[in-house]
């Protein structure tokens, strides 16, 4: 019997990596395998460009990820006394990008991609620890037994068991402040993100009742709090609606935090038959909403390739090669997003100095249809 492919994680990444494989009769046998007891998310929502639209589109759910969302119109960068730094053209922007952005909860994309992949195939509460391999099989390390597999994806996230073993002792910096996400039972905004003196706040609609909303304050790490809405309400005390309006409107119990980590991306991506993907292989800052988009599109081309090779080991090489400069990019640039949002006010008026179409080429290169491989 043939061995399956393993993937760790079973999150955006690892799902649409499942759902891209499962596109063909004669799918890649595969399994994956998640510490979680049950599949979800935490919460919140995510933003897609259209380079994640793209690799939906080529995993095959891209139409149903639409309907699903909602199409965002043209965002608006203030200060947070209500000047504007930056106001996008929605016509303007979509023509550049190759279409507009898309925002969906997380719960609804995960929903949609494990729809694809074949019954039975996850195994919660299994978490993946690491790995030994021998040529063409790898030997897969759980809590429980091991198991063997013809190859392993490494799509555990930040925290990557796998990640860690291809590179031990993988460098982090704490970034200076956490980011936290949460869902408001109210809506009707525009896109908007106001800054402040090292602070952020933003939000994106997600109908006409509900928005999603984002939020980075300066502070150590490892400060979570019982009411993290209430912690923001007194961080960002004075700013004007819809800040107010959104952190009233939100369940405490549903808010996340995490502190925001700059982590070097591991010396190599692949060993043989094993891969790492998504957060696993280059976890970024959230400033320019890459993260999750880049884990689509690691995925969607990784799908390809195993397809259309008979070698995984081959396919990782080629996937690596394929991926590696463009992400790195995208790491770098999220980090500059994040220093330039995180200083004080007064120098938030030199995002002004940057023409709109030098901003959009710019984008277009991080998130536009363009910057989908194929």
């Amino acid at each position: 019997m043939e061995q399956p492919l393993v993937i760790a994680g079973a999150g955006i990444a690892g799902l649409a990596l499942a759902a891209g494989l499962q596109r063909t009769e004669t799918a890649t046998p595969y399994l994956l395998a998640d510490e979680r007891p049950e599949l979800g998310s935490s919460g919140g929502a995510i933003t897609l460009w259209p380079n994640a639209i793209a690799a939906l589109d080529e995993i095959g759910v891209g139409d149903e990820v639409r309907r699903a969302g909602h199409p965002l119109g043209a965002g608006t960068i203030t200060t947070r006394g209500g000047r504007v730094l930056r106001s996008l053209d929605l016509e303007q922007s979509a023509a550049a990008l190759g279409g507009p952005l898309v925002a969906v909860r997380r719960g609804d994309l995960i929903e949609i991609l494990h729809a694809q992949i074949k019954p039975g195939t996850v195994l919660l509460g299994t978490a993946v620890r690491g790995y030994r391999h021998d040529h063409d099989r790898v030997q897969v390390r759980t809590d429980g037994e091991p198991v063997e597999a013809s190859a392993l994806v490494g799509a555990d996230g930040y925290r990557s068991e796998i990640a860690r073993t291809l590179h031990p002792g993988l460098p982090e910096r704490y970034a200076g402040y956490p980011a936290w996400r949460g869902i408001a039972d109210v809506g009707g905004f525009e896109p908007v993100q106001m800054w402040g003196a090292h602070r952020e706040f933003g939000v994106v609609p997600l109908g006409e009742d509900a928005s999603y909303w984002f939020a980075t304050v300066r502070e150590p790490a490892g400060g979570a709090v019982g009411d993290e809405v209430a912690h923001l309400e007194a961080a960002f005390s004075g700013w004007p609606d819809p800040v107010r309006e959104v952190l009233a409107a939100t369940d405490p119990v549903s808010v996340t935090r995490n502190d925001v980590m700059d982590r070097a991306l591991p010396r190599r991506w692949t060993d043989g038959p094993v891969v790492v993907i998504g957060d696993a292989a280059h976890a970024m800052r959230p400033h320019l909403g890459q993260g999750g988009c880049q884990a689509l599109v690691d995925a969607a081309v990784l799908a390809r390739l195993l397809r259309q090779t008979r070698s995984p080991a081959a396919a990782f090489t080629a996937f690596e090669s394929l991926r590696r400069g463009p992400v790195t990019r995208v790491v770098g640039l999220s980090r500059a997003a994040g220093r330039a949002i995180n200083v004080p006010s007064g120098l938030h008026q030199f995002a002004r100095l940057m023409p709109d179409a030098l901003m959009l080429r710019t984008l277009a290169k991080v998130g536009g249809t363009g910057a989908f491989p194929w």
